[in-house]
């Protein structure tokens, strides 16, 4: 059992943490604070775990290397030695953050095999919600959109989706994961009204406070084989995910204007649409700030998922008929609104709801899975909503669809001609786009201090935007969706492929990242006839 460590003055941990600091300096490494420190299978070491929760300070893996809040004290030398004399050569010796040393021991293996005898933890909820926290903490850091938590019957695995792509944290012991779980959804969410049953899917929304800082997170669990799987997304992170621009977050200066032309608009549907995880909120946040202050403003939101101050945000409980998107979209048209935002149409009741506001006289702002911008409309016919009401002028105005691209790191991208895993993709990439545009393009390098040895400088928004005219109803009428996105290239409209092409141009986005939103640049992807 670990001593209980009485709590420290802000005076005291500065005295550590400088302490710390200073032997890391001297021994030219860096202060362990999280799992990202260590590989994800360095774990605990059996035959020191007992001997480390006497100590309290100490954590021994099994890689023999020495963990320590006090790496400069009498217990490092009697840690070798007791390694030495188990047969075992230490390894090195680094300063860590005591509460991730606590971390450690909680997920230790041994641990929880001596609980499960004794029928008893040492683990309070306590201690669970910091380590959440500490994980949603570090997530923060990274710029981490979700946290996957998959639990199974022998083990946690902690993965992390970072600029789109899922790279694994840690591994936990099976117990701590589904504590973990279990405080989330029992202790921190809006409404904790049942308890956490991982055999059930279920969903709900988290606001945290991670130094000082408030955070909105989504939760969701799906039962396993042999577990459970939970996200969590994180949504909003006060200032440090506010008011970014459509302009910072990559449209262009022409689609940036039909979006500020569609916003100044009296009545009307603004649809945002695009796979799930592609910044439609974000986007639809941006379009909020623009609307005028003197305008009353509803958000019907499932859960509400960025603040906004100007607008009255309601929150919807899809287990309730009375408390749906539907229902409380309906309440909102009864209370003088000038501006409702719907945050996803889901259903047929939804779609109604958005064209009933858009031609009562409304402004309606809403969000739809779907691919490609003209698809939107097909979407909506397939909702229920009939051809020759879509085509109506006070319905449709704007649409935009937008997926996200990784961007190079601008310190330590090459250029795509001398890239070697490039080298056989360059020839039909010329045939494609041009042999100037590869010689301008960029790819992914080895990593830098800056992108964390990532290779990835972040994300930009690749986005189609339609103004609805007056040709484009008529398309929308007949369900002629290749008949307008002829008609909409015929005048400069540009596609997802467009956008993708400016930016490898630009030297913005890695050909083989380009790809994965637009799909194959090869020749037989633009021949209208397929040659088999």
């Amino acid at each position: 059992m670990a001593e209980i460590v009485p709590d420290i003055s802000t005076e005291q941990q500065d005295i550590r943490q400088t302490k710390l600091a200073q032997y890391a300096a001297a021994t030219r490494t860096k202060v362990l604070a999280s799992p990202s420190d260590l590989d994800a299978k360095d774990k605990v070491m059996q035959e020191m775990a007992a001997w480390c929760r006497e100590q309290g300070n100490i954590v021994v893996l099994k890689s023999a290397t020495i963990l320590s809040s006090d790496p400069t004290s009498r217990n490092i030398q009697n840690c070798k030695s007791l390694l030495l004399s188990k047969g075992i050569h230490p390894g090195h010796v680094y300063a860590a953050k005591q509460s991730f040393l606590d971390l450690l021991m909680d997920s230790s293996d041994e641990e929880n095999v001596s609980k499960r005898q004794k029928g008893e933890t040492t683990a309070t909820f306590s201690d669970q919600q910091r380590h959440l926290r500490d994980l949603v903490g570090e997530a923060i850091k990274q710029d981490v959109s979700d946290i996957h938590i998959q639990v199974r019957q022998t083990y946690t695995r902690i993965r992390m989706r970072q600029h789109g792509e899922l790279k694994i944290y840690a591994e936990w012991s099976e117990k701590l994961g589904r504590e973990i779980a279990s405080v989330a959804f029992n202790k921190e969410t809006d409404h904790a009204t049942s308890h956490f049953n991982p055999m059930l899917p279920q969903d709900a929304s988290m606001p945290l406070k991670i130094r000082g800082n408030e955070v909105r997170l989504r939760l969701a669990s799906v039962p396993a084989h042999g577990g459970f799987d939970m996200v969590m997304r994180i949504l909003a992170t006060g200032e440090e995910r506010k008011g970014k621009t459509l302009d910072e977050l990559g449209y262009t200066d022409r689609q940036i204007e039909i979006i500020k032309m569609s916003m100044r608009l009296p009545f009307g549907a603004i649809i945002v649409a695009g796979p799930t995880g592609s910044g439609k909120t974000t986007t639809l946040a941006s379009c909020m700030e623009m609307v005028e202050p003197t305008a009353k403003l509803y958000s019907i939101e499932d859960p509400v998922e960025k603040v906004v101050e100007a607008a009255t945000q309601v929150p919807v409980n899809t287990e309730k008929e009375d408390r749906s998107f539907a229902m409380m979209g309906r309440a909102a048209l009864r209370m003088d609104p000038d501006v409702i935002i719907l945050g996803e149409m889901r259903d047929e009741d939804t779609a109604s709801v958005m064209v009933r506001a858009s031609i009562t006289g409304h402004l309606v702002l809403t969000t739809l899975h779907t691919n490609r911008a003209t698809a939107i409309v097909t979407r909506l016919v397939d909702m229920g909503i009939s051809p020759d009401l879509l085509g109506d002028s006070s319905v449709l105005r704007c649409l935009m669809c937008q997926r996200l691209a990784v961007k190079v790191c601008p310190s330590c991208a090459v250029a795509v001609v001398d890239s070697p895993r490039h080298q056989k993709y360059i020839a039909a990439w010329e045939e494609v786009l041009g042999k100037e545009v590869i010689a301008r393009a960029k790819a992914r390098g080895n990593g830098c201090e800056k992108c964390g040895r990532s290779g990835v400088g972040g994300r930009v928004v690749v986005a189609e935007v339609i103004w609805v005219d007056d040709e484009g109803r008529q398309f929308i009428q007949k369900c002629d969706t290749l008949g307008w996105e002829r008609y909409l290239k015929e005048n400069g409209w540009l596609d997802f492929r467009d956008r993708a092409i400016d930016l490898i141009q630009a030297g913005i986005c890695d050909p083989f990242d380009a790809e994965k939103v637009v799909g194959p640049i090869n020749p037989s992807t633009l021949a209208k006839v397929f040659k088999y």
